[in-house]
């Protein structure tokens, strides 16, 4: 999805352990973002050790931009390719606007960074949600067997679950809201605010104009009725 290519395990482990480094390290680094030319100097050690991290993603990544701008290369000159596109085409027609009215590509390092929001982002807080989902229907054995029985409804055993099946599943996609609502991805994301007056599904009002930054967040046990279409979860 990102490199729009089938990468071989050792790449996969590679891109897994150096992406860890920059998750797992993101708060350390933030103090580097307050007066980047003092803390240079103040923090020299936390500094390299941030350019050692860098230098592991250039090294795993920017060969895999490389071969996927020269396969689209090729195909542009007649090769016969993919027709599939991925992320980091869509970087490489990417023109940024300059103050002279010039548009110049974006520089290696600069996909670089994108290609590496773009892996955490869809990655990790996907495979966090589905880890939640998994463990409260491992809980809720009662849960769980209503959602078996609605998914044997729709497809026939042995069969794959089509796109299609979903619309006709809405306890999973009540599952799934609710999953979002108890363990939200984001805890915090862009404050925005409503156009009017509007009493929400707690029975809060929210008043017009007032900027709410926080994501709902409920530790009060299953089944909201504001979540989903059915009350049973």
């Amino acid at each position: 999805m990102c490199v729009g290519e089938k990468l071989e395990e050792k790449v996969i482990r590679d891109i897994e352990a150096v992406q860890r480094l920059v998750l797992a390290n993101f708060i350390r680094f933030n103090v580097l973002n307050f007066m980047p030319r003092l803390g240079k100097i103040v923090f020299q050690k936390l500094w390299k050790e941030l350019l050692e991290i860098r230098k592991k993603q250039e090294d795993v990544l920017i060969p895999l931009i490389r071969q996927r701008q020269k396969k689209i290369n090729n195909t542009k000159e007649g090769d016969e390719g993919e027709s599939i596109v991925s992320y980091v085409d869509t970087l490489f027609d990417l023109r940024l606007s300059q103050e002279n009215n010039a548009r110049t590509e974006l520089s290696e390092g600069e996909m670089l960074s994108l290609c590496s929001e773009f892996i955490n982002g869809g990655t990790d807080t996907s495979t966090t949600t589905l880890q939640w989902a998994m463990a409260n229907l491992v809980k809720h054995q009662e849960i769980q067997e209503k959602l078996y029985r609605e998914i044997n409804v729709v497809v026939k055993r042995g069969e794959e679950i089509k796109e299609q099946d979903l619309k006709k599943m809405p306890y999973l996609e009540a599952i799934v809201l609710e999953t979002l609502r108890r363990h939200p991805p984001g805890h915090f994301i862009l404050p925005r605010a409503v156009i009017e007056d509007t009493v929400i599904c707690d029975g809060r009002l929210r008043y017009t104009n007032e900027c709410h930054g926080e994501f709902h967040s409920g530790r009060d046990g299953l089944g909201p009725k504001c979540v989903g279409t059915s009350n049973e979860v």
